[in-house]
C-alpha cells in the first residue's frame, strides 16, 4: 500500500505532512533564544510543545479510529 493510493491515505500524508513541516518552521513559540515565563515562571516554548504534542496524539488517535472502521485494515493474517 503506498501512500498516494486511494483518497483515504492521500488526505492523511498530507495531514501528517502539514504537521510535520510546521513544527519545523522556526516559529517564536517553539524555541526561545531569550527567557520568556510563563505561568509558574516556567518558559513559554515547554507549553507549547507540550500543546503541541497533544494535538499529534489526538491527530493519531483520530486516524487510527478512522482506520479501524475501513475494511482493508480488519484484515489480519494468520
Amino acid at each position: 500500500m503506498n501512500a498516494f493510493d486511494n483518497a483515504f491515505e492521500r488526505k492523511w500524508t498530507v495531514i501528517f505532512l502539514l504537521e510535520f513541516f510546521f513544527i519545523m518552521m522556526p516559529f517564536p513559540w517553539f524555541y526561545d533564544l531569550e527567557y520568556t515565563p510563563w505561568l509558574f515562571g516556567v518558559p513559554r516554548f515547554i507549553y507549547c510543545w507540550l500543546a503541541y504534542g497533544l494535538l499529534v496524539i489526538g491527530t493519531i488517535a483520530l486516524w487510527w479510529r478512522s482506520c479501524m472502521k475501513r475494511p482493508e485494515y480488519q484484515e489480519y493474517e494468520d
